[in-house]
Order: structure tokens, then sequence, then C-alpha cells
């Protein structure tokens, strides 16, 4: 896709409007207006002088996308002959969720023995991580209220705190992180203090296996992380037999035993108090949406899980309590759910979040392998606009399209103070913008109490069928605040048939008097397409029922039947002569958001939408039910669309437990990566 490529202006000729690539300004006779980006930016009641994300942040991002994307491509072929056999015969996908899982074994590795130096460039040359781990770091990043508190509440954690925004600073420093080189120093200080080569290809294949507890004698013993039965602990039927006492232990009995070990401290002990800090409550009841440590909420519930499980009249030490808990709750996550009902008061939302946070026996409350690799789809869209290549934006004329995610980024978050309550859902720019100023962590969250009165979650446990009725919501709260339309990439926006849409969109982009809106994009492809809904992370939830699923399919029938019906009618209008041949077929082979479901890695993680943090959503209880299926139409992929090139599609996802892989994601012709039906 040529990145300079715009659209007819076509005001003068009467017709909306044609949204192809072959269509450009030049041919109209007249160049459009330069985009200007607005001198202030608007966030509720306050106005800032400067963004909160700068363009050089987006460029040092997007250069990590294309390391991250680099690395990707690097491990799917294959080619390396130290790994194990029978990695190297798996599928391109099923080798990236094995190399993912190491590399959320190094991150935690390696917090634990970061040196947080006060001075950015020494931290550069002494701590910086190599990209394997960077990329599991970012994708914790972009789930701030979890990051918040797991970083404010578990003590292994509190270095990524300390560290603040080193995430992208350190970017920023270096420029490009595909040209920097680690010091000789550095590769021996990362060897001897991590265990493992820098490089993340030679580590992965010196990586073998993972000690884990046992939950019934909580003796330690080592796993494989992958096996020729299939049962390593990176693989999806992860089992293996304690050689002490003989239970049978799974990724649902590690979770009970972290879960277990948590109910355990005591926030009224003053010993444990001390020694664990925040750790003392439970995941998922520290943080609210406007209290970073709300411990009044906190100590409620952990009171009340404690008249739950109470410790055994003859447990002579905190391990007898814990080992009682597990076997009381038989082993397994869904007997913690059904005895745990009266701490939460039959409040579903809030026992998702909580229980949701206990996975395996990672300490990370968010299931980071799935967290890095939905943000596969999201990077090949980046890659597919040519964003991340190498000098994208290195002259003015292409800085505008990057503006313009910063100024829509700005009243997205506009948009947010205008109604608290409601569920908004970005687009891929603005995503962009959004992700960007997540990865500054601490700093994230004092701009959105500053300027929003809440913490915003970039909220990934919302269903799939709210989530398509958040993005109408969010379309026309949109046009009725600013006044222009939502989207520019070729998706019918609700309501509307195609014509109506190119027509509204040709009249506001010809109207003569005034300055042209800062949100409006600038006269690009790639701009357009950027408009298209950032859906890399929605999933319909598996759990729920055969009932809820009917419904599911149900509700997303209707929507592509819509669809349909505005397809049909816009032929009807194309013959009628009402409707002009090449706006129509600007339509064509632009796949409609929140329609298509792909395969998706378990557990059932939902997508990206703006929401006042702590309201939960419908995660996943590790172990409990089946894995999801995202919803990943691809971006504005298709041959000789205006949104886009072929290679921008959604990447499949990776299916868990063996059940949801196999097919390729719906990419538009590229991009798009096969599933992975559990290794």
């Amino acid at each position: 896709m040529d990145s300079k490529e715009t659209y007819d202006k076509a005001a003068d000729s009467g017709k909306p409007p044609a949204y192809s690539p072959a269509l450009t300004s030049s041919s109209a006779g007249e160049q459009p207006p330069a985009y200007q980006p607005p001198a202030s930016y608007r966030v509720g009641v306050q106005t800032l002088s400067s963004p909160l994300v700068q363009l050089q942040e987006l460029k040092a991002h997007l250069c990590l996308l294309r390391a991250f994307r680099d690395l990707r491509t690097a491990v799917e072929d294959g080619e390396n002959t130290e790994w194990p056999a029978i990695v190297r015969s798996w599928s391109a996908s099923q080798r990236w969720a094995w190399f993912v899982g190491l590399a959320v074994d190094r991150f935690q590795t390696w917090i634990q023995s970061m040196i947080a130096y006060s001075s950015l460039d020494t931290w550069v040359e002494r701590e910086m991580p190599p990209v394997d781990v960077l990329m599991v770091w970012h994708a914790y990043s972009l789930n701030p209220m979890w990051y918040a508190e797991d970083t404010t509440r578990i003590l292994a954690l509190r270095p990524l705190r300390a560290v603040k925004d080193r995430l992208l600073t350190s970017m920023v420093k270096i420029g490009d992180i595909n040209t920097y080189q680690a010091s000789p120093d550095r590769l021996d200080g990362w060897l001897k203090r991590c265990g493992t080569p820098y490089d993340p290809i030679a580590a992965a294949a010196m990586m073998s296996d993972r000690t884990i507890d046992c939950p019934s004698c909580l003796a330690s013993y080592a796993v494989p992380f992958v096996n020729e039965e299939g049962t390593g602990y990176l693989q999806s039927k992860f089992a293996s037999t304690c050689p002490s006492c003989g239970l049978a232990t799974t990724k649902d009995t590690l979770a009970v035993l972290k879960f277990a070990r948590d109910v355990t401290l005591n926030p009224s002990n003053p010993e444990d108090k001390k020694q664990h800090g925040y750790g003392v409550y439970m995941a998922g009841t520290l943080r609210t949406v406007v209290n970073p440590t709300d411990e009044a909420i906190a100590l409620l519930l952990k009171q009340k899980m404690h008249i739950v499980f109470k410790p055994p009249k003859d447990a002579a030490t905190k391990g007898d309590w814990v080992k009682s808990i597990c076997a009381d709750v038989k082993f397994t996550m869904e007997e913690v759910q059904k005895q745990t009902v009266v701490v939460f008061a039959a409040r579903g939302r809030r026992t998702r979040r909580v229980l949701g946070a206990y996975i395996d026996d990672r300490p990370f409350s968010v299931e980071l392998v799935s967290a890095v690799i939905r943000q596969c789809s999201f990077i090949d869209k980046m890659t597919g606009f040519g964003w991340t290549e190498a000098g994208a934006f290195d002259i003015p004329e292409d800085e505008v399209v990057l503006q313009h995610a910063i100024a829509r980024y700005h009243a997205f978050l506009d948009l947010m103070t205008s109604s608290p309550g409601s569920f908004f859902v970005p687009t891929l720019d603005i995503d962009l913008a959004w992700h960007t100023h997540q990865m500054k962590g601490e700093l994230y969250q004092n701009d959105c109490i500053k300027l929003i009165k809440r913490y915003v979650d970039h909220d990934d446990r919302v269903e799939e069928n709210h989530l398509a009725t958040s993005f109408d919501v969010t379309c026309r709260a949109w046009q009725q605040r600013f006044q222009v339309p939502y989207t520019y990439c070729g998706c019918p926006l609700p309501g509307d048939t195609l014509g109506q849409r190119l027509s509204r969109l040709k009249h506001r982009l010809s109207q003569s008097g005034g300055a042209p809106s800062a949100l409006q994009p600038p006269r690009r492809a790639d701009a357009l397409g950027a408009t298209h809904a950032s859906e890399h992370n929605s999933v319909s939830l598996a759990p729920l029922g055969a009932a809820y699923a009917q419904l599911a399919d149900a509700k997303r029938k209707t929507r592509a039947d819509k669809v349909a019906r505005r397809q049909q009618r816009d032929e009807r209008l194309v013959r009628d002569g009402r409707l002009d041949p090449a706006a129509r077929q600007g339509y064509d082979g632009h796949q409609v958001a929140f329609l298509y479901p792909v395969p998706f890695f378990a557990p059932p993680l939902v997508g990206c939408v703006a929401a006042a943090a702590g309201c939960g959503g419908f995660g996943g209880l590790g172990g409990v039910g089946g894995a999801g299926c995202a919803v990943g139409a691809g971006a504005c992929g298709g041959a000789g669309a205006a949104c886009g090139s072929g290679g921008c599609g959604g990447g499949g996802g990776c299916g868990g437990g063996g059940g949801c892989g196999g097919g390729g994601g719906c990419g538009g012709g590229g991009g798009g990566s096969g599933g992975c039906g559990g290794c």
C-alpha cells in the first residue's frame, strides 16, 4: 500500500467521493488543504498546550512494533536447529505460542533481578531487556488497571513501578530499537543474573523446564516446558504428577494454590502486613475507579473470604492452612467459584474479575501469553498501513497521519468525560496513541485521574455483542459531540446505508467557510484506513453455556443481515443511477467490524474498550470453560480498497486446549497468521 495515496476530493462533481486509491487529489485538479494539527487539546474542562503523547513517542512505539513483528517472523520460520525437534515440527503459530510462553518466563526472571537505575542513560546501558522481554512488558502495560494494581500489590512486581515510564522513554532514547546493540557488559550481566543468553532465539534453545509447587504437599519440583505427550507446562494439556505425594497437577490446580496463598495472608496481622504490604489483599479488590489503594473495600472482601476459608484448628503453620484450602475446594477453581458466591454477594462481574486473576502460578493477574498474542493482529494492521517501516514518518508531510491520530485520541478522552458510564470503542489510529500513552505506566494513570477524574482501563473483558453495540454508541456520540464522522475507512456506520454515509461525508469535506476540523483525516488512504474499529481483542465467550452461544450467534447473524441489506440497497441505488458505482466499489473487500469470528488463544479475554476501571467484565476462570473465539475481521484489507492493502488482515489466534486452532485468521490477503490449536 502506498501511504501517500489520497482520495478524490470530488466536491465539484456533485457525487460522493470515491473510496479508491486509484483516484487521487491530483485528479481533481485542485490540491486539498494541508492537514493542520490543533494548537491545543481540550479534554473535558481542561485545555492542554501540548499533547499527552508526543510525535516522537508514537514513532518510537511503531519501531518497537516492527521489532516484535520481525521477532515473530523469525520464530515462525522455525529455522533454529538448536530448538527441540517437536517444536520445529509444529505449525508457525504453535511455535510462536511456545516462544511467547518462554518470553513470559524471562520477563518474570528479569523483574526479580532488575536494578532500577535513576539515570535513563545508565538504565539503557545496563538494564535494557531483550526484545522478547520488551514484548511481554508492552502487552502487560496495555492492561493498565491490572498493571497498576499488580505493581502496587505484589512485592515481586514492585520494580516495574519503580521504573515508571521507562518502557517508552528508553525507546525514544534509542530512536530505533531495531538498530540497538547491547554492549558486551550488558550481555554478560544478563546471562549472570537471568541465566539465559540475551538473544531470545538462543535463549529459547536453552530453556527446558520450570519449577512449580505442589498444591497438596507444597513440595517443589521441575516440569518440562514441552514434551512428546503434549503435557508440558507450555502445552494445552499440561499435566504432571507430584513425585512426593502423587497429586495430578494442572494449570487449574496451580491457580488454586496461588489463590489459597493469597487467602491466608491476613491484613490484621502486623507480620503479614509488614512482609507483604498491599499483597495481603486479594487480586482485583484493591484498586477502584478513583482510588489506587482502597483498603476499606479490600479489607471487607478479605474478611468475608476468611469466613468462608477458616484456618483448621490443627493448622500449625500458614502452609497447613494453604493445603487445607486447596483440599477443601478439591483443587479446582470451579469449586472456588462455588464457595465464594457468598463473598461477592452474587455479583458476577466482581467474581469474574477477582477469580479471573487466578489463572496459573505466575504472579501476574493477566494471562500474558494471551495478551502478547492478542497484540499480533494489531501489529499486522500497523504493518499493513506501512507505519512500522523504517523512515515511514521521516518527513513532515507523512507525520500528519500521526498528528491526526494524536488529535483524535484527545477527542476520544474528551468523549469519555462527557459520558462517564459509557463504553467507547477506539479506532486503530486512536488505539495506537492510547497504547503509547499506556506505556507511560503511572504517568498514564495520573493523567486519567487529572483529566477524566477516574482511572480509565483499556478494557479487554467486554463480550463480543456488547462490544459491537458499544462501537455503534461511540459512532453516534462522536458525531453528536464533534459534528464529524467517527470512521472514514469504508465501514457502514450504524443505521446508515453506504450511500447515506458517503453523501454526508462528501458534504462535510466539501463545505466552504471556516477551517477544517482537526478531527478530519488527512487525504491519505492510510489515514482513512486507520479510522477502522480496533477490534483485535474482541472475543465471543465460550464458558457461558449453549444458550448464550446461540444468542451470540443470533446477534452476529442479525448484524450480518443488516450489512447484507445495506449492500443490496446500495446495489439498487447504483442500478437506478442514484449512487456512484465507484463509491460502491470502495465498499467491496472491506471487512465489517465485529462481524467475523476467528480463532483466539485461551483463556477468553475480550476487546479493547474505554471503560471506568473496576467494572470487571467476563474474565475466564483458569481452567473453567473452554477457549474463546476472537472477533477480528481484518482491518481494512482487500485488493484495491481505499482503506488498506491486503496485508493488514487480522491475525489468526491460538487455540486453547487444542480446540480453537487450525485455520488462519480473517486476513485480507496477507498478514493474518494461522490459528494455533493447542500445542
